[in-house]
């Protein structure tokens, strides 16, 4: 039978595989087609399908077989996708391991109130940081301003040479950083002492911050370390009616009082702040479209804050430390 014929009396009624022209199936004639057969799936892998049945069973529920096949041949059946078959109930089974009722997960309720905060002579590193952003969130807006000079100097940073950075880290960047912290020092401690004392507290923290800039440069935690013996020398100056010379030895008398706890914090929330602003400024770069400049200022507008803040309280854990 040739495939470009029409079927007439040349059909096979006993439905064999035709050859065409006395040709065999090896010879890849083109024009040969097969009907397709559908067999039943094995169960598992290497397994021998099972022998289809001439009819379904008779069972109790009808419903449309849309099964995988793999499923069928469980049941020794090789079903068409639309024919409808039945399957039996099959009754469930209790637990064979006895075991006591779990316990569910309960969240507190929104309007429950929050457990007590340790005092500030016990509170824990955890717990400062968590205050800082208490208070960070309720003066969100009056936090702004903190991060403005930080956010000046990354900007000019971006656009100097290295060299122009050295010359400036104990010059610009101190005077910026400790404005920052003298801010940040009138808005957490609530004190709004005369110019001239807010002017002192500018200058010795200016001189607290000089050095910072280099020994950032061998490690980091030098820097912290620095910071963490003299940094408190700018809220002794705003809160405390002392001269400059008894601030620095009144910051050292703090420090000790827990020199962990201080170098521990002030590590903590520069982690904290550096991943937090990283990750903004790069969702600010990604999905705002803006430049890396942009989102690096932007990012230290908002989150800087954060760091003074922290400092600022440290000044509240250490005099109740020393008292």
């Amino acid at each position: 039978m040739h495939g470009d014929e029409p079927a007439r009396l040349d059909v096979d009624t006993l439905r064999r595989v035709l050859e065409q022209q006395r040709q065999r199936a090896a010879q890849r004639d083109e024009d040969l087609f097969l009907i397709r057969v559908d067999v039943p799936a094995s169960l598992r892998a290497r397994g021998i399908p099972p022998h289809a049945r001439p009819r379904l069973r008779q069972p109790c529920r009808v419903g449309d077989d849309r099964m995988a096949a793999r499923l069928l041949s469980r049941g020794g059946l090789a079903l068409l996708p639309l024919e409808i078959g039945r399957v039996h109930d099959v009754e469930g089974h209790v637990a064979t391991i006895p075991s006591g009722p779990m316990a569910r997960l309960t969240y507190p309720r929104a309007a429950e109130p929050r457990p007590a905060a340790l005092p500030p002579a016990e509170r824990t590193v955890g717990q400062l940081v968590a205050e800082s952003i208490r208070i960070y969130g309720e003066r969100f807006v009056r936090c702004l301003a903190i991060g403005v000079p930080p956010a000046a100097l990354a900007l000019v940073t971006a656009h100097v040479s290295r060299n122009v950075t050295l010359l400036l880290a104990p010059t610009l960047y101190g005077a910026a950083l400790s404005a920052s912290y003298v801010a940040a020092c009138v808005l957490v401690l609530e004190r709004r002492p005369a110019t001239r004392r807010l002017v002192l507290a500018w200058a010795a923290g200016w001189l607290a911050f000089a050095p910072v800039p280099f020994l950032v440069l061998a490690f980091v935690l030098p820097g912290l370390a620095w910071l963490a013996a003299v940094g408190l020398v700018v809220p002794v100056l705003v809160v405390e009616e002392t001269s400059a010379r008894r601030a620095f030895a009144r910051a050292w008398q703090l420090a000790r009082a827990g020199y962990v706890h201080v170098l521990g914090s002030l590590a903590t929330l520069a982690i904290v702040v550096f991943l937090t602003q990283s990750v903004l400024a790069f969702i600010l770069r990604g999905a705002g479209g803006t430049a890396v400049s942009t989102a690096f200022v932007l990012a230290n507008v908002v989150i800087s804050p954060l760091l003074f803040v922290g400092a600022a309280l440290l000044y509240v854990d250490q005099s109740a430390r020393v008292e």
